[in-house]
């Protein structure tokens, strides 16, 4: 059996049925327009022009209306404050009778006898006009003249702000009209929904509607129906149709198709990406907390990636290795002093045996004619007594508390021993050492 070494390991998972909420293109052909078409006809107009406006309105529109000065003008703004560049243009040198209404909702503007309704509030430089002929632009004067002479809060004329004149007109209600309707929300069921491509509005695609898409022609949201349509607080009785458009839609993974460029419902509605078939994530090394679980060793989680059919994730698994503060076992220098007093000892055991063998000799030729026989000889047998006793005494020397091991090389810390080996055959020698132990100890590489 080989070295023990690191181990290379992979797995494939599969996230095909992921289902996801994602944008898909349906058309790129834009219907905004710039304004010169209708500041042409504020230039050429006779009478009157009449604009409504969420927002304040673009400069080039006030240009016109400042140059033709045989025309009455009239604005309603929804709030004075943000529309301070708008209101401010307007003086004794270029007089036009402004009006605050908070709860306009639109964005229109009626020349002489004919109007435009505007998607977008009126601060953009390009918008999407709808033209309304005389036979519909009375629909708008008459929202207008409601608006103007029954729910505005406060007037500019000439330079001074305050409370609206009087109407000389009795107060009249909202009525049922052919073409544009004033409503109270948008809050019914449409078959479609349109929304800016702005993430604040995401919110509003949770509605009950067929088909929702957000498009990069709008700044407000537009409900849909077959014959009609709503934006703002206008129910218009006309079609209407939104080129420049992505639909949302809901799909597994698996059922995008991997060439095509989407843009998720929950990320950045400014980028679009595409579906992955698979992508390989790399993770960080293991330490396997022993040699026998290397091959079983799994990370303890697989990020997720979003968007990819399947992610093959690789790492790699490195045996147990003894801490940096581990030292070389004091055990084989217990084992060392243990052996060299033992070696002593045998040594010197081995020249009383010697001396024994000679002091035995001596025993044997004594002469019994010898004047200090008896004392030689008494002499002697204490001497060979003690010798044998000393040789027959048991060494007096504590064996280390455990044996050194057979394979590896043996490491401690204070609270663990740690051994140290570098091939598998090795691995059952040491399971083997590893009984003996009551201290904690672990098999490293």
């Amino acid at each position: 059996m080989g070295k023990i070494v690191e181990i290379n390991k992979s797995k494939t998972i599969s996230y095909k049925d992921d289902i996801i909420e994602y944008f898909e293109e349906v058309d790129s052909i834009s219907k905004k327009e710039d304004y010169q078409n209708i500041i042409d006809k504020i230039k050429n107009a006779k009478s009157t022009v009449r604009v409504a406006s969420t927002s304040y309105i673009d400069e080039k529109i006030l240009d016109a209306i400042h140059e033709n000065l045989e025309i009455n003008a009239y604005m309603i703004l929804k709030d004075f404050t943000k529309a301070d560049k708008t209101v401010k243009r307007f003086d004794e040198r270029r007089v036009a009778i402004i009006r605050e209404v908070d709860e306009l909702a639109n964005n229109f503007i009626l020349i002489d006898n004919i109007a435009y309704l505007f998607i977008n509030p009126l601060d953009e430089e390009k918008n999407i006009p709808l033209y309304f002929d005389e036979s519909k632009a009375s629909d708008l004067e008459f929202v207008f003249n409601y608006y103007f002479w029954n729910r505005a809060s406060k007037e500019k004329l000439i330079n001074e702000i305050s409370k609206v004149i009087e109407s000389p007109f009795p107060p009249f209600g909202l009525r049922k009209q052919k073409c544009i309707n004033v409503i109270k929300s948008s809050d019914e069921e449409y078959v479609s929904l349109y929304i800016p491509r702005d993430k604040k509005f995401n919110n509003i695609l949770d509605k009950k509607t067929s088909s929702k898409y957000f498009s990069d022609d709008l700044s407000v949201p537009l409900y849909l129906n077959e014959n009609n349509f709503t934006v703002g607080l206008f129910e218009i009785n006309e079609t209407f149709v939104i080129t420049n458009s992505w639909k949302l839609k809901k799909n597994k993974l698996e059922d995008i198709d991997s060439n095509l460029e989407i843009i998720p419902r929950k990320e950045s509605w400014l980028n679009s990406i595409k579906i992955e078939e698979s992508r390989e994530i790399s993770l960080n090394e293991i330490t396997s907390p022993s040699i026998e679980s290397m091959e079983n060793q799994e990370p303890y989680e697989y990020p997720r990636e979003d968007y990819v059919n399947e992610i093959i994730y690789t790492w790699t698994v490195v045996p147990p290795h003894k801490p940096k503060n581990a030292k070389k076992s004091s055990l084989y220098n217990e084992h060392k002093v243990y052996e060299d007093k033992k070696k002593k000892w045998e040594e010197e055991n081995e020249e009383r045996k010697e001396s024994l063998n000679e002091k035995k000799k001596v025993l044997s030729g004594l002469n019994k004619s010898d004047k200090k026989y008896e004392e030689k000889l008494s002499k002697l047998k204490s001497e060979i007594k003690k010798l044998e006793e000393k040789i027959n005494q048991k060494e007096n020397i504590s064996k280390p508390k455990y044996e050194l091991p057979k394979v590896g090389v043996l490491y401690e810390t204070n609270e663990t021993y740690f051994l140290e080996i570098k091939t598998l055959n090795e691995l059952k020698e040491a399971k083997e050492y590893l009984k003996h132990f009551k201290e904690n100890f672990k098999i490293t590489v």
